[in-house]
């Protein structure tokens, strides 16, 4: 029996960043589904903060995504994530704190605007608790939009001609920023089950443009070739 549990929000991309790895790297473990405003309190006497992922595993208690795939790769160091060069291990960095720190907050940011702007009050409702929670304003909005252009634009760029991120092998890189391209425009259901409502909730209107296009393709291409699995709750 697995003595590693994972708790875990289906819909989170921090969480699917370390469901991919464990996965990647063939690691059996328990979930343990987390629920937003329910299971909070509990989160925070067990590490301190109230975020998720949380990775316990044979007595330690690991908090944050990037500490739990640090772990990772320092105790199941094949399939490697990570490239040999120190050179690229630093590119692959870059990429994954622009994903987690940049891309996957500007992108919370825009679904609390729309689940506030919904006709639904349960929508209403999940935006006020996410808006509240992670400091959202109009203003907060516009600037996350125009953020996430920026950062689509260098995605475009860098991945012009090339087929990984850093490199020529798949990496944490490519691992956690196709995650984080989830919650602005979702892979098709083959690849990452969601119902139609969460669906819309997903979907930033400005990935939609075509300009971006590629970048979408080159994420369902990572989630067929390197996910190993259809991603379902």
């Amino acid at each position: 029996m697995s003595t590693t549990k994972l708790i875990t929000m289906y819909l989170s991309p921090w969480s699917e960043r370390v469901r991919w790895a464990l996965k990647f790297k063939d690691l059996a473990y328990e979930k343990e589904n987390y629920e937003p405003g329910v299971d909070e309190e509990k989160i925070k006497k067990l590490t301190g903060q109230n975020m998720v992922p949380v990775l316990l595993t044979n007595g330690k208690v690991i908090p944050d995504s990037s500490a739990i795939l640090e772990w990772l790769e320092d105790t199941r160091p094949e399939p490697a994530l990570l490239p040999r060069s120190e050179k690229d291990r630093a590119q692959v960095t870059l990429w994954e704190e622009l994903a987690i720190g940049v891309l996957g907050p500007q992108a919370r940011t825009l679904i609390s605007g729309r689940l506030l702007r919904s006709s639904e009050p349960e929508m209403q409702k999940a935006g006020q608790y996410f808006g509240a929670k992670y400091g959202h304003s109009a203003y907060a909005e516009e600037q996350a939009r125009l953020t996430v252009k920026r950062v689509l634009v260098s995605l475009k760029d860098t991945l012009s001609g090339r087929q990984y991120l850093v490199g020529d092998a798949f990496s944490r890189a490519d691992l956690t920023t196709a995650s984080m391209l989830m919650i602005l425009k979702p892979a098709p259901d083959e690849l990452f089950f969601l119902p139609a409502p969460i669906r819309w909730i997903d979907t930033e209107p400005a990935a939609g443009d075509s300009t971006f296009s590629a970048i979408f393709e080159w994420r369902d291409q990572m989630y067929k070739k390197h996910r190993g699995e259809v991603v379902r709750p």
